[in-house]
C-alpha cells in the first residue's frame, strides 16, 4: 500500500508575519521603488508650492542687541564668585523683565511715530501682544550674556524697536532699584532698633541670673556648678557606707546564729579582724605566743625524729637497738605531749564559747547599729544636695540659653549695621548692566529662507508620497515581485509563463503550447519549471498541481509541463484530479464514462482497470488518465485506499506522475491529494490572486503534512517585468454544471459538493516564510 507523503516544505513551518518591522521595511521600500513616479508628482507639488510661497511671501527683517549683566559690589574673591553663580541663576528673571508688560509699555511711548505704523489702531493691550510675538529675549549659556533681537517688516522699524525695549528697561530697572532700596533702608532700621531693645532685655536677664547662681564657676560653655560636685562626692561616700551596712548586719546574724546553736565561735572572731579579740580568744583557753612557739616546736621534732627512725631503719639496725628504740621513744612522748594540747585546746573552745559567746553578739550588734546610723546620716546629707543642685541645674540652663539668644542677636545687629552701612541710595553698587552690541538695521531678511523653505518642501513631499505609496498598498494587497512572494510564502519561485497566445486548435493535445510550438520563447518557462521539479532536492515522481483560485491556469501549466517531461524522455502520466470541474479533461476532450472516477469505484485488478480508462496521446511517452462521471463524493473517492493503489501501481509504470487538483481555497482536495504525491506546485496570477489569498492557498496545501514545492507565476503580460506586474483582480470557482455537461455526465445532484466560496475566505493560521 502506498504511505501518503508527509513531507513539508522548509518555508512553511511555522506562522507567517507578516508585520516583521525588516520585512515591511524592504516591502515598503520596494513600494516607493515600484511608484517612484508618485512620490516624484508630491516632490514636485511641494517644491511648486514651497517656492511660489517663497516670491510672494512677505519679508522680515530681524534687528538684536546684546545686554552685559555683572555684579561689581564689594566684598572677597569667594562672594564675587558666589555673586555671579547667583546672577547666571537670575538670567531667566531678567528675561522675563525684558519681555513684561511694563517694559514693552514704556518702549511704545518712546518710539518715534514713523516706526508705529505696525501698531495703528490696536488698543494699548493689542500693540503689546503684537510687541511681545515679535520680540525674542535668550540668555547665552555659562554666560552674564542676553540677547534682544525683533522681526518687522522693515529693518529700521526693527531697531528702533530693539533700542527702545533696552531704554525703557533700563528706567524700568533704575526705577525699581531706586524704590526698593528705600524701602529696605526703612525696614533695616526698624529691625536694628528692635534687636538692640532685645539685647538689652536680654543683658538684663543675663545679670539677674548670674546674681542668683553664686554656687556657679566659669563663664559660657563652661559654667561648672560646686553643688553637683559635691553630689557626686557623697553619692560615692554613700554607696561605700551601705556595703558597710551590709557587711555589719550579716556579720551580726551570722554571731547571733552561731551562739543559739552552740557553734564554734572560733572562726567568727577571725571574721571579725579584731586583735583584741584574738587575744580574749588566746587567753582564755590557756594559750599565749610562746605556747604557740612550743607547740610549733614539738610538731617540728615529732617530724624530724620520725625521719631519723626511717633512717635507721632502713641503714640495716634492727628494732632492738638502742639507737631506734630511744628515737621511737621521743616519738611517743611527742605524739603524748601534742594529744594533750589538743583535748586542752577542745576543752578550751567549749569554754570560749560559754563565756565569750554574749561578749562578741554584743559587739556585733553595736557595730550594725553604728553602720545604719551612719548611713542613714549620709543618705540625708546626699537628699539635701541632690535637691540643691537640681535648682542650681535649673539655673545653669536658663543663664547658658540666655548666653546665646545674647550672642546670636548681637550676631544679628552687627549684620544689619553691615547691610545699612553698604547700602547705597544714589547708585546701583551691585549690578551693572552694559550694551555690548547695539541694534542695527539688517537689510538681509530672516523669513522666509530659500533653503529652509526648500528642505521643508522636499520633506512635505516625500511624507505625502510615501503617505501615498502606503495607501495605495493598503488598497492593492497583491504580490509585485519574486522576491516578495517567495519571503511571504516561504516557498521558491519555480517559473514565470507568459501570457500564452490563443492556439488555432483548442482542443487536443495539438492546443498545448510546448507540444504545437516547442521551440518558442513561450515553452522556455515550462522546460524551466520542468528543471526545478528535477533538481528540487528530492526524487519528485509524483507531483499535484494546484492553483488558488479558479482560472489561474493550473490546467495550462501541468499539460505543458507534462509534455515537456515527456519530450524529455520520461514516461509522463497526467491525472485530471478536479473531478468537480475537469479542466484536463475538456483539454484533451475526454469527455466520457471512461476515467479517474471509474477507476476509484471499479473493483477489478487496478492495471486491467486503468487500461480500459487509460487515453495515450499522439506522443508515445504522454498518456492522460481523465476525471471520467463526475462524482456526488470526490472527497470520498480520494481518501478510499484505491486512489492509493492508483499511485502506487503508476509509479511502477511510469517515469514522471502530473495530477490535476482542485484550487485549494475551494475544497480540500489538493489538500488530500498533496498527501499522497511527492510535492505540491501553487500556481498563481499576481495580477488577480490577492497577497491573503495566496497565503491561504499555500496554508491550504500544507496543512495536512503536504510538501509545498514552490510556486508558478502564470499569464504574465508583456508590461509586466520581474518587480511589477501589474495586478488585477478576480475571484469566483463555481462548481454548478449547465445541461452540456449534463448530457456528457450524466445527471447527478450535487448540492452537497457546491461550494460556499464565504466560508473558504475564513482566516487560517499562518505558516513560516523565513526559510526559501
Amino acid at each position: 500500500m502506498l504511505e501518503p507523503a508527509n513531507q513539508s516544505s522548509p518555508g512553511l513551518t511555522g506562522t507567517i508575519d507578516v508585520h516583521h518591522p525588516v520585512q515591511g521595511f524592504i516591502r515598503f521600500t520596494q513600494s516607493l521603488i515600484r511608484r517612484k513616479g508618485i512620490v516624484l508628482f508630491w516632490l514636485m507639488l511641494t517644491t511648486g508650492i514651497g517656492m511660489t510661497y517663497f516670491v510672494f511671501a512677505t519679508r522680515i527683517y530681524e534687528s538684536s542687541a546684546e545686554l552685559l549683566i555683572l555684579h561689581t559690589g564689594e566684598g572677597n574673591i569667594d562672594q564675587t564668585q558666589q555673586s555671579q553663580r547667583t546672577l547666571q541663576d537670575s538670567l531667566p528673571t531678567y528675561t522675563k523683565v525684558l519681555a513684561s508688560e511694563e517694559v514693552l509699555k514704556g518702549a511704545l511711548q518712546r518710539l518715534p511715530d514713523e516706526h508705529r505704523t505696525d501698531f495703528l489702531g490696536m488698543t494699548k493691550r493689542g500693540a503689546i501682544s503684537k510687541l511681545r510675538q515679535g520680540l525674542g529675549v535668550k540668555s547665552t549659556r555659562q554666560t552674564n550674556l542676553l540677547q534682544v533681537s525683533y522681526q518687522a517688516e522693515s529693518p529700521e522699524a526693527a531697531s528702533a524697536i530693539v533700542t527702545e525695549i533696552l531704554n525703557s528697561y533700563f528706567s524700568f530697572m533704575h526705577d525699581t532699584h531706586q524704590n526698593s532700596s528705600r524701602e529696605l533702608l526703612k525696614l533695616l532700621t526698624k529691625e536694628r532698633d528692635d534687636i538692640e531693645q532685645s539685647i538689652a532685655d536680654k543683658q538684663g536677664e543675663l545679670l539677674s541670673l548670674q546674681a542668683d547662681s553664686d554656687a556657679l564657676m566659669g563663664t559660657g560653655d563652661n559654667v561648672m556648678s560646686v553643688v553637683n560636685e559635691r553630689v557626686v562626692e557623697l553619692n560615692r561616700t554613700l554607696a561605700k557606707v551601705q556595703q558597710e551596712a551590709i557587711d555589719a548586719r550579716t556579720f551580726y546574724m551570722a554571731v547571733e546564729q552561731a551562739v543559739k546553736n552552740g557553734e564554734d565561735l572560733q572562726q567568727l572572731m577571725n571574721q571579725a579582724n579584731s586583735t583584741i579579740a584574738n587575744e580574749i580568744l588566746k587567753m582564755s583557753v590557756g594559750v599565749d605566743s610562746r605556747d604557740s612557739y612550743a607547740f610549733a616546736r614539738v610538731q617540728q621534732q615529732l617530724l624530724e625524729d620520725e625521719a631519723k627512725l626511717r633512717e635507721k631503719l632502713n641503714g640495716k639496725l634492727g628494732p632492738n637497738h638502742p639507737e631506734v628504740l630511744d628515737l621511737q621513744s621521743r616519738i611517743q612522748a611527742s605524739k603524748d605531749w601534742i594529744a594533750n594540747r589538743s583535748v586542752e585546746a577542745t576543752e578550751g573552745s567549749r569554754q570560749l564559747n560559754y563565756e565569750l559567746g554574749p561578749r562578741l553578739l554584743e559587739m556585733a550588734r553595736q557595730r550594725y547599729q553604728h553602720a545604719v546610723l551612719h548611713e542613714r546620716e549620709i543618705y540625708t546629707h546626699f537628699l539635701q544636695e541632690k535637691q540643691v543642685a537640681s535648682q542650681m541645674n535649673n539655673r545653669l540652663m536658663l543663664l547658658q540659653l540666655a548666653e546665646r539668644d545674647l550672642n546670636r542677636l548681637q550676631s544679628d545687629y552687627d549684620m544689619i549695621r553691615e547691610r545699612i552701612n553698604a547700602l547705597d541710595l544714589n547708585q546701583q553698587a551691585s549690578l551693572r548692566t552694559r550694551i555690548t552690541k547695539h541694534a542695527e538695521p539688517n537689510p538681509v531678511p530672516v523669513s522666509p529662507q530659500l533653503a529652509t523653505v526648500l528642505m521643508l518642501s522636499l520633506i512635505m513631499g516625500l511624507f505625502c508620497g510615501s503617505a501615498t505609496v502606503i495607501l495605495l498598498d493598503l488598497l492593492d494587497d497583491r504580490f509585485h515581485s519574486p522576491d516578495e512572494l517567495k519571503r511571504e510564502i516561504g516557498a521558491p519561485v519555480l517559473a514565470m509563463v507568459r501570457n500564452l497566445p490563443q492556439l488555432a486548435v483548442t482542443e487536443g493535445l495539438e492546443s498545448i503550447y510546448t507540444y504545437t510550438k516547442p521551440n518558442s520563447v513561450e515553452t522556455e518557462a515550462f522546460r524551466t519549471l520542468r528543471t526545478a521539479i528535477e533538481f528540487a532536492g528530492a526524487n519528485h515522481q509524483r507531483i499535484s498541481v494546484t492553483s488558488t483560485e479558479p482560472s489561474d491556469g493550473k490546467t495550462t501549466v501541468m499539460s505543458n509541463t507534462g509534455v515537456a517531461f515527456a519530450q524529455a524522455g520520461k514516461k509522463t502520466l497526467l491525472i485530471d484530479g478536479d473531478m468537480r470541474r475537469p479542466g484536463l479533461t475538456k483539454l484533451f476532450g475526454l469527455r466520457g464514462p471512461q476515467g479517474l472516477s471509474s477507476i476509484l469505484r471499479d473493483s477489478s485488478d487496478i492495471g486491467e482497470s486503468v487500461e480500459r480508462n487509460l487515453f495515450r496521446t499522439a506522443h508515445p511517452n504522454l498518456h492522460v488518465i481523465a476525471a471520467g462521471p463526475r462524482p456526488s463524493n470526490p472527497v470520498e473517492l480520494l481518501t478510499s485506499e484505491r486512489f492509493e493503489e492508483l499511485i502506487a501501481w503508476a509509479e511502477t509504470i511510469y517515469d514522471q506522475i502530473l495530477i490535476d487538483a482542485p484550487p485549494s481555497l475551494a475544497v480540500t482536495d489538493p489538500a488530500i491529494i498533496g498527501r499522497l504525491v511527492d510535492g505540491v506546485v501553487l500556481t498563481v496570477r499576481p495580477e488577480r490572486n490577492k497577497r491573503r489569498m495566496i497565503i491561504r492557498a499555500a496554508e491550504s496545501v500544507t496543512s495536512l503534512g503536504a510538501n509545498l514545492i514552490g510556486v508558478v507565476v502564470n499569464r504574465l503580460s508583456e508590461s509586466s517585468g520581474e518587480y511589477s506586474y501589474g495586478y488585477g483582480y478576480g475571484y469566483g470557482y463555481g462548481y454548478g454544471h449547465d445541461e452540456k455537461d449534463d448530457q456528457e455526465h450524466g445527471p447527478h445532484d450535487d448540492s452537497d459538493e457546491r461550494i460556499d466560496f464565504a466560508q473558504t475566505q475564513r482566516p487560517r493560521k499562518r505558516f513560516s516564510r523565513d526559510a526559501a
